[in-house]
């Protein structure tokens, strides 16, 4: 019965994230849970009420026509076990060695975030060559990458299956910092301004390589209009020239036009924006330069609290609350539970999953001096991610 009630109320969360991009209210999950419990409905018809709201009508009317979708090639080279067993039809090495120059030059465990992960050859490469904590995004699931994760067995990569839009790229930039973002040819998938896209990339992180398609290419690159019209301005990132490579993509005239590889450099200050668990931001709860600042060089990384007298070092990982609310997929929910279980819980006082950062192959409590939750227990953790929908 247990199960039953766990997986319902995670289709049921599913639902509202397919139909309405957002995480339904504990109040909602309860209601509807208690429907479908009690055979007033099914969760066939969820959908249809779901569809039926003014809520779901207001996100059609903005949603904007989509390219034809095109068979799926493999795009950079797939790596398993420490060795490319596939080749994409995009150059991947020549690039990756640009990105491995670079990050030999930090002195300790760095973070970060693959957004457009495609197979995840960056991910793997860098997981292979450096310690820290590697976040692959993806949200084409027939590029196959959790199956790599699960193949390659490393334990410092995350997987979240989300098709990102800007404003989750907010939410995630509001609670998360990153070492790197690498931002290899996705920003011209979203939908939103490029360069609102690439300013939160760039906010998010300290540094962020990035490659662009070449405006002249044709319709066999998504957003091709928009790439003549849409000029992205860099210089405000101190960009740096590393490489130019082939698009690979369309015909043989498209496949030769040439792509810039950049690297950009955050200039402005490094923060966290608001509580992992909350909605309001710290400036607008407790007033101006409540938010968190993050100082970081190639030795060290702090953590400063504006809204309390404590620094401490940072912990290189993303929490829980932020890997289940962005459909994180591996570690699996099976290694999570474990997780949970084998956490040291010893000074407890605060176990949301908001206090609780993944590193890939266990979780550490933080903030446990703040103040006491209802969640203080290890028990109390995985029933409020029941009930919550999030495992």
């Amino acid at each position: 019965m247990k199960l039953f009630v766990m997986n319902m109320r995670k289709s049921i969360r599913e639902q509202y994230l397919q139909l309405l991009d957002r995480e339904p209210t504990l109040d909602d999950l309860d209601f509807y849970a208690d429907e479908i419990q009690n055979n007033k409905i099914n969760l066939e018809q969820l959908s249809l009420i779901l569809k039926n709201s003014s809520e779901y009508t207001e996100l059609q009317k903005k949603e904007i026509s989509q390219n034809k979708s095109i068979q799926i090639d493999t795009y950079n080279d797939v790596r398993i076990q420490g060795q490319t067993v596939s080749l994409g039809y995009r150059e991947s090495v020549e690039r990756y060695q640009e990105i491995l120059k670079f990050c030999k030059k930090f002195n300790r465990p760095i973070s970060v975030l693959d957004l457009g992960a495609a197979e995840g050859y960056f991910t793997f490469r860098l997981s292979e060559d450096f310690s820290g904590v590697f976040v692959a995004v993806e949200g084409d699931s027939k590029r196959n990458l959790l199956d790599s994760c699960k193949k390659n067995n490393n334990q410092n990569i995350l997987l979240l299956e989300k098709q990102m839009n800007l404003k989750h790229l907010q939410n995630l930039k509001e609670v998360q910092h990153f070492d790197i973002v690498l931002a290899l040819n996705v920003v011209h998938h979203f939908d939103e301004p490029f360069q609102d896209v690439l300013e939160l990339l760039v906010s998010m992180s300290s540094f962020c390589f990035f490659e662009h398609p070449n405006s002249l290419e044709n319709t066999a690159t998504k957003n091709s209009s928009r790439l003549k019209s849409e000029k992205l301005k860099l210089e405000k990132f101190l960009p740096q020239l590393l490489n130019k490579n082939k698009s690979g993509l369309g015909d043989a005239v498209n496949q030769k036009l040439e792509r810039n590889m950049w690297l950009l450099k955050n200039t402005e200050s490094k923060t966290i924006d608001r509580a992992w668990r909350g909605t309001e931001k710290y400036d607008e709860e407790f007033g101006p330069d409540s938010h968190i600042d993050i100082k970081s060089n190639f030795d060290e990384i702090l953590i400063d609290y504006g809204s309390r007298n404590e620094k401490r070092n940072w912990i290189q990982g993303i929490d829980l609350r932020t890997f289940l609310e962005n459909n994180g997929v591996y570690p699996t929910n099976d290694q999570v539970l474990d997780m949970i279980n084998s956490m040291n819980t010893d000074n407890a006082r605060d176990l949301g999953p908001h206090n609780l950062i993944l590193n890939g192959h266990e979780l550490l409590p933080i903030d446990q001096d703040d103040k006491f939750d209802d969640v203080n227990t290890k028990e109390k953790l995985k029933s409020f991610l029941i009930q919550s929908g999030l495992l």
